[in-house]
């Protein structure tokens, strides 16, 4: 049985916003960027995703490269609760006999379902950089944002912070 278009439009909407970043100056070089991923990103998807988007922030911000000065990470996924039980029972029963010298038998089952865990939460990621310009001292001790980003880099600027972390 196909799903019905609805499943699939909200299917396709969970997936396709599993990522927000947020990016917040806290001096003139240096930057919070923050990354909040989908429990299915997992932690290591989170934390690729904030290097990835701290390489964007450098080259948004007319910078050439970065330096990750602290960082941290919080697993906020968890049983948040439990779909309903549902119990369906199916009985027979037969009776013989005349009016008032009766015999009955029968039987029933009962079967259960539901009671399956509901996992929700994210996997963030916070790291605070500094970045350089080329030339700029300790910039040769830096990250390149170019390199981090590969080749294609330019098209990653104009398509901005990613919104899944695949």
């Amino acid at each position: 049985m196909a799903p019905s278009g609805k499943w699939v439009l909200l299917a396709g909407l969970v997936v396709s916003a599993c990522a927000r970043t947020s990016v917040m100056p806290l001096a003139g070089n240096t930057y919070q960027i923050t990354v909040s991923a989908a429990r299915f990103c997992g932690a290591a998807g989170a934390e690729k995703l904030a290097s990835h988007d701290a390489a964007l922030a450098t080259l948004q911000s007319g910078f050439d490269s970065y330096m990750i000065l602290d960082g941290q990470a919080q697993d906020n996924v968890g049983v948040v609760g439990y779909t309903p039980v549902i119990a369906n029972t199916y009985d027979t029963a037969t009776a013989y006999g005349s009016p008032g010298m009766a015999t009955a038998y029968g039987s029933s089952t009962t079967s259960y379902s539901g009671g399956t865990p509901i996992i929700a939460g994210t996997h963030d990621q916070e790291i605070v950089v500094r970045m350089f310009h080329s030339g700029d001292p300790d910039a040769e001790n830096a990250i390149p944002a170019r390199a981090m980003l590969g080749p294609d880099w330019q098209e990653a600027v104009a398509k901005g912070f990613p919104r899944t972390c695949t």
